[in-house]
């Protein structure tokens, strides 16, 4: 019975061929059309070639010819099957960076065509190495021609505070710092930093030190304590000291040009922090602004009592506090967040546009210039500027994660695009501070691809690193 069936075939290879192309024509159509994944896709391009081929050895006669074209219909039925799963293949420019670990916004900076991160300055563009810093040397902050580092002693225990050129590394000035330093905060040329044994002002020309104090300095405050960040916010005119009021466990407000006490015995009951020039203060049941010079109360709400605990996120003077949770199946999202103007002291409610809907709040971790928080409308979904109308639609699946973002507004965004047959591949995306979207780059946060990290306009995914503007 078999042997009868193969002669058969063998004498009719043109229906054979025929109905293999059928075959593979259908395989191919339902593996798009109902997402069966790539092996009913491979065989269905498979059989488009064994049919044809078929074909064409009895149309042409010849052995030769029919060889060639079918090697011809192999390559470009092969290709377009790859392209279909795959795409076209190069993508965005990138360059190695030699680790898929760290964070671009933690002990790392931009400045010009320079990017510093992980001990070594490179160019942003092409990623060729310009200097690299000592071992164990962190970040403190940068000025428009140096960065400020902290390093160990040459030769000698102890650390310093050492001045090198952004574009070359040479050394400006050094000096030593009584134990390991920790930045708190910058202002008018002063950097200050704090360690076990207190806080000092340092001259940003020079490296002189202006001012001292034996209490431990922070960049916020928290339960009536200085709290200090990973990466704090320097731009700020006053830093936080524990209270020198006998008894009091309260903080104090010292300028950071002189270290001059302008505020004293402030309770910092919750949390509270330093938005341009107003202390905002989250009590137990009221929001208090005050004047960072005089510490005078220029307005308090007590509607704060009905919302949940939060970070005092703010863009622009500012603050977005979360209020109205609801709930999207097993997820408390925010409805609208309410917004509080700091040099006013007005309130307004902000919410996504039209019918798009917040995931779960994630402004609170943010420290930026632009505010940026997922939101979904049916299987769509995308990052809402908060405070405005503007919604930038992230492609691939309804639901994607802020994996970071900087404090100039760049976030980077873990999603997954889908390819003709179903498969879904983890990507990148990322948004500028304007929402101009970049992407997608192939990895995101997973333990295989390694987690991706933005930093002004410079995106890392894995080992892989892509300068977007």
């Amino acid at each position: 019975m078999v042997s009868k069936v193969v002669r058969w075939l063998s004498r009719h290879p043109v229906v054979v061929g025929a109905v293999l192309t059928v075959i593979g024509v259908g395989l191919v159509v339902a593996a798009v059309l109902a997402d069966l994944g790539r092996w009913p896709y491979l065989a269905g391009a498979a059989l488009l070639v064994v049919g044809p081929a078929l074909l064409l050895l009895r149309l042409l006669g010849r052995r030769a010819p029919a060889i060639a074209a079918t090697v011809a219909l192999a390559l470009g039925v092969g290709g377009g099957a790859w392209l279909g799963l795959h795409g076209l293949p190069g993508g965005p420019e990138h360059w190695d960076g030699g680790s898929d670990h760290g964070q671009l916004a933690v002990d790392s900076f931009r400045l010009g065509s320079t990017l510093f991160a992980e001990g070594v300055a490179r160019d942003a563009q092409t990623g060729e190495v310009r200097w690299r810093a000592p071992e164990d040397s962190h970040v403190m902050t940068t000025t428009d021609e140096t960065v400020v580092l902290e390093e160990s002693m040459e030769g000698e225990e102890g650390r310093r505070l050492v001045a090198r050129l952004v574009d070359s590394g040479r050394q400006v000035w050094w000096t030593a710092t009584a134990g390991r330093p920790t930045a708190v905060a910058q202002h008018g040329g002063v950097l200050v930093v704090t360690t076990r044994a207190g806080t000092a002002g340092h001259d940003l020309t020079t490296g002189d030190e202006l001012w001292t104090s034996p209490r431990r300095a922070g960049t916020e405050c928290k339960q009536g304590a200085p709290l200090t960040l990973d990466a704090p916010d320097l731009e700020q005119s006053v830093v936080f000291l524990p209270s020198s009021s006998r008894g009091s466990k309260g903080v104090d407000l010292a300028r950071v040009d002189d270290g001059k006490v302008v505020v004293r015995g402030l309770d910092c009951l919750n949390y509270g922090r330093v938005v341009g020039d107003t202390y905002v203060e989250h009590g137990a049941d009221v929001l208090t602004g005050r004047s960072v010079s005089t510490g005078v109360v220029e307005w308090d709400k007590d509607w704060v009592a009905r919302a949940r605990p939060f970070s005092l996120p703010d863009s622009d003077g500012t603050i977005y506090i979360p209020d109205q949770l609801g709930r999207d199946g097993k997820d408390r999202v925010v409805d609208h967040y309410s917004a509080l103007d700091l040099r006013t002291g007005e309130i307004t409610q902000t919410q996504p546009p039209g019918e798009w809907v917040s995931d779960t709040d994630v402004v609170r971790d943010q420290r930026a210039d632009v505010l940026w928080q997922p939101v979904h409308r049916g299987a769509s979904a995308g990052l809402w500027k908060v405070g405005t109308e503007r919604v930038v639609r992230v492609p691939g699946g309804p639901r994607i994660v802020v994996a970071e973002a900087d404090r100039s507004g760049w976030v980077a965004v873990d999603g997954s695009t889908t390819n003709i047959v179903g498969e879904r591949t983890r990507v990148t995306w990322a948004i500028s501070p304007e929402g101009r979207l970049h992407g997608p780059f192939t990895g995101g946060s997973a333990a295989l691809d390694g987690a991706s990290s933005i930093a002004d306009g410079v995106l890392r995914v894995g080992a892989r690193v892509y300068p977007l503007e």
